[in-house]
């Protein structure tokens, strides 16, 4: 097993006794203090890994011992690759009591459905115009962790045939009440069940899977001949562009968030499931970076990427960041003052025009 090998930490912001990097409800400290409990007396036990992009046993880097609650969760950056990834991390059946008891309250849900039903349907949006070119009409639609199913309604509304699976049991009721076919459990085990779809489809759910090299590999075989795996995650290689997170990477690291993918460790990941990365694409939601990376099964043996500086290469930007973070100068952070001082003058402007 690879050891951290970093003098320190990327920064004193990183170490574990540091507290919350967001503003948390008295609920949320309440339940925040639940999952330390578990995740150190051994409610929770803690297994780790070696980096599954890469398969590398060389060395990790130890850049945070905390996460953006303040749990004490440590986050290795793999020097092969430059992917980061929680470890320790809680097994199946602990990360299983997460997802079930504290998630939605810990993360500060809506109880809103409608809204968020709503919200979904914004994303199935953007999903549904980047695959309908070459999506059969007759396609079956499966989204895995579908929340309340409003992304997979888009589809439906099409005349798509949809289903989707997640853990969250009220978030099912919910999509099913309003007439889609949405299961409880993971992915594979729901989808043994199922007609095998033309799209299989997961929205900023990637990155909190446990184990993404055997997810890959089970979803590969669940598609129809001819089937695409569409993967859309937060892009940690352009943290300092964007308003969020305008450079801090601790609001990119959390429990939920087993990994942030760097785009070299996609490509291997992609090639050791055996997928053929059809196209990787970085884009923007909501002023935050993400990457979009559409696959498909190949026919033989797929030669695995070789990036060998892309480890470091991470670890450079990553330290560049937070050195110009504390600076208040990432692009990100210079973005937000603009948007702050446009809307005050904006206000300003309004104010003056009814005297």
């Amino acid at each position: 097993m690879s050891t951290p090998a970093l003098p320190s930490l990327l920064s004193p912001r990183f170490a574990r006794d540091v507290g919350s990097a967001v503003r948390l409800s008295a609920e949320q400290k309440a339940i925040k203090q639940t999952v330390v409990s578990k995740l150190t007396d051994g409610s929770y036990r803690l297994i780790s890994d070696s980096c599954p992009c890469c398969g590398t046993l060389e060395t990790d880097f130890l850049i945070a011992s905390v996460d953006r609650y303040g749990l004490p969760v440590d986050t290795l950056l793999c020097s092969a690759c430059g992917t980061l990834r929680a470890d320790p991390y809680p097994d199946d059946k602990g990360i299983a009591d997460f997802y079930t008891l504290h998630y939605q309250q810990m993360y500060a849900r809506s109880d809103d459905r409608l809204a968020y039903f709503a919200k979904q349907q914004t994303y199935g949006q953007r999903v549904l115009e980047a695959v309908q070119d070459w999506l059969p009409a007759d396609g079956f639609v499966f989204e895995v962790g579908c929340g309340a199913g409003g992304a997979l309604e888009v589809f439906r509304q099409k005349g798509y045939r949809v289903g989707g699976c997640d853990f969250s049991q009220e978030l099912i009721d919910f999509g099913s009440s309003r007439g889609l076919s949405l299961q409880w459990g993971p992915p594979i085990e729901v989808l043994k069940t199922l007609t095998a779809p033309s799209l299989i489809y997961m929205h900023h759910v990637f990155e909190h899977v446990r184990e993404p090299l055997q997810q890959l590999i089970g979803l590969r075989e669940m598609l129809a001949p001819g089937g695409k795996l569409l993967i859309i995650v937060p892009d940690v290689s352009r943290i300092s562009e964007f308003p969020f997170p305008a450079g801090d990477l601790r609001l990119f690291l959390h429990i939920a968030h087993r990994f942030n993918f760097s785009l070299a460790g996609f490509r291997m990941l992609a090639a050791r499931a055996g997928l053929e990365l059809e196209s990787l694409q970085q884009r923007d939601a909501n002023q935050s970076p993400e990457f979009w990376a559409l696959l498909t099964r190949s026919e033989g043996p797929l030669p695995t990427p070789q990036e060998q500086e892309a480890g470091r290469q991470m670890l450079a930007y990553l330290s560049r960041t937070e050195r110009l973070r504390s600076l208040h100068l990432t692009r990100g952070q210079i973005v937000v003052l603009l948007q702050r001082i446009n809307r005050k003058l904006k206000s300003f402007l309004g104010r003056f025009g009814k005297h």
